[in-house]
Parts: C-alpha cells; structure tokens; sequence
C-alpha cells in the first residue's frame, strides 16, 4: 500500500537498529503487516485487530476512543485484550490502572517481559487519558507519534493453544482525542519473542514530510475531502475488498456525509493522476 507522511517529524529509529532488526528478521518468521492507516476520533470509536487473520476472525486486540464522554468530559485512548485470557499488553499495573509501556525500538518483546499493560479478557491498557482537562502523569502515549506497544496473544495451532508476539505502532494526539494505528508485526514461530519494530521497512530510516495533492480525513460522520487536481476518485470498499460505492471528486475542498454508506467499517480510497490515499472510516 503506497503509505503518505502527514507529520514532518523525524522517526526516532536509528540506522544501527535497524541493521540489529534486519537480520533478526532473516533469521526469524517475522510476518509485517502495513495496516491502512485508521484514525479514531470520535466518541466510543473503535478498531479491532486480528493479528493472525485466522479463519475463524477472532479479535485478539481492540483499540478504543473516548472523545468528551460522559459528564466528567472523559477523552482518551485505550487497548483491550479480548477473546483469550492469555492475551495481554507490555507494561505494569498501577493503583487499579494498566499503564502499557511505549517502547523503543529494539525493545525485547518474550517470554521474559512483564505483561500487566492489560491483560484478561476486557481489560483496558490505558495509554493516555483526561479527565476534565486533567491528564494522568503515568501514560506513556500522550502525544506519541510513532508509539510502539508489545503484545502476547494465544492462538491454536495443530489443536494446542500457543503463544505469539508481536508489536504495533500507534499515534496519539497530544489532546489524547484521538489515535492512529498504523502498521504491525508478528514472531510466526510461538514462543519466540519478537524486538519492537523489527520487520518494518522504516527501520533506520528517516521519515520526510511529503507534498500531497489529497486530503482524507473523517470527522464525525462524515469526510473532508480536498484535491489539488482538476479531478479524483473517491471509492468506499467493504473489508473484504468489494466496492460499496465510487464517485468523482471536483477539485477544492469539501464535506461529505456518509450517512448513505451501511454501517460498519469500510476503507475509504481517494485517487487522482499522481497519488493515492486511503483510511478506513466507522460509519454509525
């Protein structure tokens, strides 16, 4: 999937971890997966993550968005272990609450780490949150760009439940009113840990803000949607890669409501004569 920058700051990978990863990579079963970029930002938004694709579509992982909720203003963003008991987060437990660490890259991610950012089927890693506009000085993710999380999650494989781990990067916003997630990677071998980061391409790279012609965000119910070009196309696709609906785009901006599209997630993909974008948008 061709990927665009929307930041300029640079990635703080270094090129010596990136030589480390590469050859870790080699050596393991290391599966990356470039996930279309999903922005949460609205209240009781949320994304779910099936990190082995397995047949059955079970959801190891699910990342939830809090915008203003509740009389208290709440706003934050959280991970959940669901579906298995062994599935949980890397980090500690703090007076009642899970903190997941954010991780550099390199960061071991096994057996030997200590997996209490949230573990347990329905509990929540908090990763940034405010209350009435005080935040909590434990977080790890407040205004993370390119934060990276650890994983275990258990899995059948011949009829045995097994361990795997993995990572997955995410952005916060500094308001902790929404999040990003954005790319991942998994040890295919159970049992065998994985080092944040390792298998991505970005490794030792420096990431460099690049000019785009498009613009595709959604706020609330519906998108804002700008071209450059005299002309783009705009194609809603299900998740399993059928097209819902496509139609041109005029140059200049606009907002379009989505209220016409069913209701679930889609992948929304805007297109002209040089460049693509796509995100996957909650319709409700």
């Amino acid at each position: 999937m061709k990927k665009e920058t929307n930041h300029s700051e640079a990635l703080r990978y270094l090129s010596v971890a990136g030589g480390v990863l590469a050859l870790n990579s080699v050596q393991g079963q290391i599966k990356y997966v470039d996930l279309p970029d999903t922005t949460l930002n609205t209240n009781n938004a949320f994304f779910d993550l099936n990190i082995d694709e397995d047949t059955l579509g079970v959801v190891d992982y699910r990342f939830i968005q809090y915008v203003d909720s509740g009389s208290f203003n709440i706003s934050g963003s959280f991970i959940q272990a669901v579906s298995n008991a062994g599935n949980s987060v890397l980090g500690l437990d703090y007076a009642n609450y899970a903190y997941p660490f954010n991780l550099n890259p390199g960061d071991d991610i096994g057996p030997s780490q200590v997996f209490k950012g949230a573990g347990g089927p329905g509990a929540l890693g908090q990763l940034a949150l405010t209350v009435d506009g005080v935040s909590y000085p434990n977080d790890k993710f407040k205004g993370a760009i390119n934060g990276l999380i650890g994983l275990r999650f258990r899995a059948d494989r011949d009829d045995t439940i097994r361990t795997f781990y993995a990572w997955i990067r995410v952005d916060v916003a500094a308001d902790n009113k929404s999040m990003t997630i954005k790319d991942m990677a998994w040890n295919e071998a159970y049992g065998d840990g994985i080092k944040a980061g390792e298998g991505a391409p970005w490794i030792g790279e420096q990431e460099i803000e690049v000019p785009s012609n498009l613009k595709l965000q959604q706020l609330a119910d519906y998108l804002d949607i700008s071209s450059a070009e005299k002309q783009a196309t705009l194609s809603f696709y299900n998740l399993q890669g059928a097209l819902i609906d496509s139609r041109q785009i005029e140059k200049g901006e606009q907002k379009l409501k989505l209220d016409f599209l069913p209701k679930g997630i889609l992948i929304a993909h805007l297109e002209d004569a040089s460049e693509e974008k796509q995100i996957k948008v909650l319709i409700y």
